[in-house]
């Protein structure tokens, strides 16, 4: 009987225009506290109870670490083709990664989100497009057998389990490998956004450089499920960019300087009602923004303004500031920009 009332209240909502979780309460109040439509990998929506399981019920699945967590690690070289290696924390146990790793590198850590793994594309665009541009250390970290959990909220805890074991092997990678903090950039997308702040926060030789967050997860993570959010003090310098804020995404100001594309909420230009039903479209316009910057790093200036209508009165368009990848560590604030439609999404203003 539950499930029918659920579909009746979607339908409700399948009425609604560039909506967000205030107008989605006022169909249910416990949507987005209790549950709510979340889509998968591919777009496809599904029913997630977003109530905490009991203690049994979570460390039942919660898992091993060390089986449910795998690395990949790629250079330039093996963009198409990078070698897999788990890391067990054991100071006993041999680092396996790669022996081609050059800590004179970059490195470049890609996490990605709810139902999705290394063969998603938040994972390979990103992946893809660093290297195509230049050779670094690129290490995907995939956690799908954790971030595929039916039960939602079980998924949202892991990430302080996942977050943590990156964080202990950035520092092993320190000390094995002589890795340079500075040069650390963590990249995750929804889940994978607040596991990029928990593996921060989890670094003990240090501060990484970089964190970006790209439209971190709001389920989960509201003032009615306290948990510790991703925030300026995971890195030496945080960036976020919201594009579905106040229904996957989280709608407050998380890092050091935080991104408004569009106002940040959907709909996003050319996420039509129909591709954006559940938030999918403009909930993965992040990471396709995110990964156009690699590669057309003047693509998307943001200005500092108080909100998208100043911006498109032509009250603020002074001391742009680039999105995504070139985002310089001194950037600060609330930004906002406009996008196209379809790629290129870089309007390059």
């Amino acid at each position: 009987m539950i499930v029918v009332w659920r579909i009746l209240k979607f339908l409700a909502f399948l009425r609604l225009v560039n909506c967000d979780m205030a107008q989605l309460k006022a169909i249910d109040p416990n949507y987005g506290v209790t549950w709510m439509f979340m889509p998968d990998d591919t777009g496809t929506p599904h029913i997630v109870d977003l109530t905490e399981p009991n203690d049994t019920a979570r460390s039942e699945r919660r898992g091993n670490l060390n089986e449910d967590v795998n690395f990949y690690y790629y250079r330039q070289a093996t963009r198409a083709n990078g070698s897999r290696f788990r890391f067990v924390n054991d100071l006993a146990t041999p680092l396996a990664l790669d022996e081609s790793y050059d800590p004179k590198l970059p490195t470049k850590f890609v996490i990605h989100g709810w139902m999705n793994s290394i063969k998603s594309p938040v994972s390979q665009n990103i992946k893809n497009n660093y290297l195509q541009k230049e050779d670094m250390n690129v290490i995907v970290v995939d956690w799908e057998p954790l971030a595929s959990d039916a039960v939602y909220f079980r998924s949202a805890m892991s990430t302080r389990d996942v977050g943590r074991h990156v964080g202990v092997l950035i520092d092993r990678m320190v000390v094995d490998r002589g890795m340079d903090l500075n040069d650390v950039h963590i990249i995750g997308h929804s889940l994978g956004a607040h596991t990029s702040g928990f593996a921060g926060f989890s670094v003990t030789k240090g501060k990484v450089g970089r964190i970006t967050g790209l439209d971190p997860a709001l389920p989960g993570f509201t003032d009615q499920q306290p948990t510790k959010l991703l925030d300026p003090s995971d890195a030496q310098f945080v960036d976020v960019m919201h594009t579905c804020a106040g229904l996957l995404g989280h709608d407050k100001s998380l890092g050091h300087v935080d991104f408004w594309p569009n106002g940040g909420r959907v709909n996003q230009p050319g996420c039509s009602t129909l591709d954006d039903l559940v938030g999918a479209c403009s909930h993965g316009r992040s990471y396709e923004y995110y990964a156009e910057s690699i590669r057309n790093p003047n693509g998307f200036k943001a200005y500092p303004c108080k909100s998208m209508e100043d911006l498109r009165d032509s009250k603020c368009r002074t001391n742009a500031v680039p999105m995504g990848d070139p985002t310089p560590d001194t950037a600060r604030g609330n930004l906002f920009l406009e996008t196209n439609a379809k790629p290129e999404y870089g309007k390059g203003l």
